[in-house]
C-alpha cells in the first residue's frame, strides 16, 4: 500500500509496506485528475471507473500520488456493507475488547505490547480475506508513545507480518480518513451503547469475590466507517478499501476515544460482476449491467476469480442459441477481449466489435430449446409418406359424391328404394367427416388441427355409424312384431332420433373445446428426437368408451335382426359393418395408449394407423352398403319388368332376376313390409302397397304353375289317382268366393286382395 500525508509529505517509496486506513484523497496516479462527479452526464461512469482500473493494472510502475477519484458510496456499500461485513464485525468485536482491557486490565497487561502484536496477527490469520488489521492509539494514549499502532499484513511469499506502522507514517490530522472519521465519531459518546453486567472474579477453587458491576460502552458495526477503494500504489500494487471503528479508555469515570480498530480488504480477490442483475437480486450492484455482451444472442455470465479488473464475465450463448465455433474448448466470448475490442470502438480505431457477425452466436434448428450444433432437435416427419396417404385418401373422398349422385341417380329403383335414399346419404355425410382427420392431422400439430380433428371424428361417427344402427334397430322392431298390425317407423323418426345424437355428441365436443382444449405434448421419438403430437387424456378416453358402448348396443342389434328375412340382405351387409368397426376401433384405442407418453412418439406411425383404421371401417362399411347395389343395379341395367320400373329383386338362392317367367321366392311378406317402412311420403306408401299386391300376385301364379306342371308330369306316368286330386286343387283354385266371404281374399293393411287365376296362362308342357 502506498499512502502520502499531504501535509508532511512523508513517504514511503522504500518499498517497505505503506499504512493502513489511509484517505482515498491521499492517493494520485499519472491518469487524468478527473474527479468522477465532474464526469459529463453523457459518459457511462461506471465504464470510466473500470477503464481507470484496468489502466492502473497495466502500468502499475508509473502510478503516483494525488488524485481525487473515486466511484462514491455505491462501490462502498456493494463491497463494504455487504460483501466484506462479516470481516468488519471482527474489528467491533476486537474494539469492543479493547475497550474492557483498557477498563478493567492490570498494568502489566496493558504495558505488554505483545500483547497487542499478537492479536492483530491473529486477526488476519483468521480470514484470508483480511489483507490487514490494525489497532492505532491516539497520541500519547499507549505508554508515553507519541502514537503507537500494531500492524499486520500479508507479504507476497504469503507470511504475516506484525510491526509498529506510526514508526512509518503519522495518521494523525484531517487527512487520514481511517482515524479522522473514527475520532469524530467517538466524540459524539450519547450514539453509543452501554451494556451492564456482572463478573464473579475466582477467589479460590472453592469461591469467588464478591460480584463486581460490569458497565462499558459498546460500538456496533454501524458505527464504523468504510473508505472508499483506493490503489495500494508501491506498495502492494492492489486495490484496497479498510474498515475502522473507534475504540475507547476509561479515566475519571468517563469513557473517552482511544485509538481505531480496522481491516484492510484486497479487492483484487473480489470480482467485479458487470451482468446484469436478476429481478430478484437483494443487493446492489453498482456495476451491474456494464458488460459488452450482445444482448441479441449472448448473455452475461460472471467469471470467478479474476480479480478486481474490467472484464471479469464471458458472453455464453442464449437458449436457443449455438457457439459458432464448434471445435473451441470454451464455448463462449471472453469478456477481456469485448472490452478490449469495446475500448477500440470508442476510440474511433478498426475493431472487430462494430462487425455484426462478432461476438454473436447462430440461431438453433427449429424446436430447439438448447443446442450445441446445427444439428436438428424436432423429428422431421416423413412428408412423402404423408403425401402418399393423403392422396389415396382424396382420391377415395372424390367417390362420396359419385355416390351421392349414384342415390340420385337410380332412387326409383327398388333396390335404393328399399335401403332408403336418404338415410343412405346421411351415411355418406358422416363418412365425408370420418375422412377430414386425414386431412387435418397431415400437418404439423397444433391446437387447431388437434380441435378439428376431434370434432371431425366424433361428428363423422354420430352420424355414419347412428344411421346404420337406427335402420338396424328399425329392423328389429318390425321383426319383433307378433300382430297382423303394421308398425310405422319413417325415414323421418329415424332422422330425428339421429338429430338428438348428433346433438347430444355436439354438446360434448363443445364442453371438451371449452374446459379441456386440446393441446400439443412433447415426445420423444426412438432416436431421442422430440416430437409434438395431440395429448390425449380423459376426455378422449371417455369419447373412446362412448363410442364402443353405441357399437356394443349395434352389435346386439345384430344379434337381434340376423334371422330377419331381407330381400337383399342389406341387413348382414350393416351388421358386418358394424362388427368390423366394434373390433377396429377397440384396436385403434388399444394402439393409441402405445403411441403416447410414456412410450417413444412416432407421429408418422400414428397418422399411419388413423389412415390404416379408416380405411378398414369407413371405407370397408360405404364398399358393404353400396357395392352390391351398384352391383346389382349396373349387372342388371335395362332388364327390368316391362313397366321399365327396373324392380331388381332377389330369388331364393340371393340371386336376381328381372322376368317375371322365371321364379321369384320373396321368402315373406316380412321382407317387403320392412322395405316399404323406408318410404316417407304417401305416394310412396301407395305404391309400396301396390308392389305387396303384385307380389302376392306373383306368389300364386308360381303356386299354379308349379301345380300344372306337377300335373301333366303325373299324366304322363299313368298315375291317374294324383291327376284327379290335382285337377281337383286346380278348378277349387279357379273358383271365385262370394264377393261377401270375409275370407275369400287376403287382406293387405286393411284391403282385399283379389286373386284372379283365370288371367294365368298356362304353362307349356314339359
Amino acid at each position: 500500500m502506498r499512502l502520502i500525508d499531504k501535509e508532511n509529505q512523508i513517504s514511503t517509496c522504500n518499498g517497505a509496506v505503506s499504512p493502513p486506513f489511509s484517505t482515498f484523497s491521499n492517493i494520485s496516479y499519472n491518469v487524468p485528475q478527473t474527479p468522477i462527479t465532474s464526469i459529463s452526464s453523457n459518459i457511462d461512469v461506471v465504464a470510466e471507473f473500470l477503464k481507470i482500473v484496468a489502466q492502473y493494472e497495466q502500468n502499475k510502475e508509473t502510478c503516483k500520488a494525488g488524485t481525487e477519484f473515486n466511484l462514491g458510496e455505491g462501490v462502498i456499500k456493494q463491497y463494504g456493507k455487504n460483501r466484506f461485513k462479516q470481516q468488519a464485525l471482527v474489528a467491533v468485536n476486537r474494539a469492543n475488547f479493547l475497550t474492557r482491557i483498557w477498563k478493567e486490565a492490570e498494568p502489566e497487561v496493558l504495558n505488554s505490547e505483545y500483547l497487542f502484536y499478537t492479536q492483530v496477527r491473529n486477526f488476519v490469520e483468521g480470514d484470508d480475506e483480511i489483507f490487514a488489521a490494525g489497532n492505532c492509539y491516539d497520541y500519547m494514549e499507549f505508554k508515553d508513545y507519541y502514537l503507537f499502532c500494531p500492524y499486520a499484513y500479508r507479504m507476497e511469499d504469503g507470511r504475516i507480518n506484525v510491526k509498529d506502522l506510526s514508526v512509518e507514517y503519522d495518521y494523525l490530522g484531517n487527512t487520514s480518513e481511517f482515524f479522522y472519521s473514527a475520532r469524530v465519531n467517538a466524540g459524539k459518546l450519547q450514539n453509543f451503547n452501554f451494556t451492564n453486567g456482572t463478573t464473579q472474579l475466582r477467589y479460590n477453587k472453592t469461591d469467588y469475590y464478591a460480584t463486581q458491576i460490569d458497565s462499558s460502552i459498546t460500538v456496533t458495526y454501524e458505527d464504523g466507517h468504510w473508505s472508499k477503494p483506493y490503489f495500494d500504489c508501491g506498495g502492494g500494487d492492489i486495490w484496497m478499501m479498510t474498515y475502522t471503528v473507534p475504540f475507547f479508555g476509561y479515566k475519571n469515570g468517563t469513557f473517552k476515544f482511544k485509538g481505531t480498530s480496522g481491516i484492510d480488504i484486497d479487492l483484487d480477490k473480489v470480482d467485479i460482476d458487470q451482468c446484469p442483475q436478476p429481478d430478484d437480486a437483494k443487493e446492489p450492484n453498482v456495476f451491474a449491467g456494464s458488460a459488452r455482451c450482445k444482448p441479441e444472442t449472448t448473455k452475461c455470465e460472471p467469471l470467478r476469480g479474476l480479480g478486481f479488473k474490467r472484464g471479469s464475465y464471458k458472453c455464453v450463448c442464449k437458449d436457443g442459441f449455438y457457439f459458432p465455433y464448434l471445435d473451441h474448448p470454451e464455448k463462449y466470448f471472453n469478456g477481456s477481449e469485448i472490452e478490449n475490442e469495446y475500448e477500440k470502438k470508442t476510440k474511433g480505431v478498426e475493431n472487430k466489435y462494430d462487425d455484426p457477425y462478432s461476438y454473436q452466436c447462430f440461431m438453433c434448428e427449429p424446436g430447439c430449446v438448447t443446442c450445441e450444433d446445427p444439428s436438428p432437435c424436432v423429428l422431421t416427419l416423413n412428408w412423402i409418406l404423408r403425401s402418399i396417404l393423403l392422396a389415396v385418401s382424396i382420391l377415395i373422398l372424390c367417390g362420396i359424391p359419385l355416390l351421392v349422385w349414384f342415390t340420385f341417380q337410380y332412387r326409383d329403383v327398388k333396390v335404393l328404394k328399399a335401403a332408403s335414399p336418404v338415410l343412405m346419404r346421411i351415411i355418406l355425410l358422416g363418412a365425408f367427416f370420418l375422412y377430414c382427420p386425414l386431412i387435418v392431422g397431415y400437418f404439423e400439430a397444433s391446437v387447431v388441427t388437434c380441435i378439428l380433428r376431434f370434432w371431425f371424428r366424433e361428428i363423422g361417427f354420430s352420424i355414419s355409424y347412428g344411421a346404420l344402427l337406427l335402420k338396424t334397430w328399425r329392423i328389429s322392431v318390425v321383426f319383433r312384431v307378433r300382430s297382423a298390425q303394421r308398425v310405422k317407423i319413417s325415414d323421418g323418426d329415424l332422422i330425428k332420433r339421429l338429430l338428438l345424437i348428433t346433438l347430444v355428441c355436439a354438446a360434448y365436443l363443445t364442453a371438451r373445446t371449452i374446459a379441456g382444449t386440446p393441446r400439443v405434448t412433447e415426445g420423444k421419438h426412438v432416436n431421442g428426437l422430440k416430437t409434438y403430437q395431440c395429448s390425449s387424456d380423459w376426455w378422449d378416453h371417455s369419447a373412446a368408451i362412448a363410442e364402443l358402448l353405441f357399437l356394443l348396443w349395434g352389435v346386439r342389434l345384430c344379434i337381434v335382426v340376423r334371422k330377419a328375412p331381407s330381400e337383399f340382405n342389406e341387413s348382414r351387409f350393416i351388421s358386418w359393418a358394424i362388427y368390423n368397426e366394434t373390433l377396429l376401433s377397440l384396436f385403434l384405442n388399444v394402439s393409441m395408449i402405445f403411441l403416447q407418453d410414456p412410450f417413444p412418439a412416432n407421429p408418422d406411425l400414428m397418422y399411419l394407423v388413423i389412415f390404416i383404421h379408416i380405411q378398414l371401417t369407413t371405407t370397408v362399411t360405404l364398399t358393404f352398403l353400396f357395392g352390391s347395389k351398384m352391383y346389382l343395379v349396373y349387372k342388371y341395367r335395362g332388364k327390368g319388368e316391362s313397366n321399365g320400373n327396373h324392380a331388381t329383386m332377389l330369388n331364393k338362392g340371393s340371386k336376381p332376376t328381372f322376368n317375371a317367367k322365371h321364379s321369384v321366392n320373396l321368402g315373406s311378406s316380412f321382407s317387403n313390409n320392412a322395405n316399404c317402412y323406408n318410404y316417407t311420403d304417401r305416394q310412396d306408401e301407395t305404391e309400396c302397397e301396390s308392389l305387396l299386391e303384385k307380389d302376392i300376385q306373383e306368389e300364386f301364379r308360381r303356386l299354379y304353375t308349379q301345380l300344372e306342371t306337377l300335373k301333366q308330369r303325373n299324366m304322363k306316368i299313368g298315375n291317374r289317382h294324383l291327376q284327379h286330386k290335382l285337377s281337383a286343387m286346380t278348378e277349387a283354385a279357379q273358383k271365385e268366393s262370394p264377393k261377401n266371404s270375409p275370407s275369400s281374399s287376403p287382406l293387405l293393411n286393411g284391403k282385399r286382395v283379389i286373386i284372379n287365376l283365370d288371367l294365368f296362362k298356362e304353362s307349356s308342357p314339359l
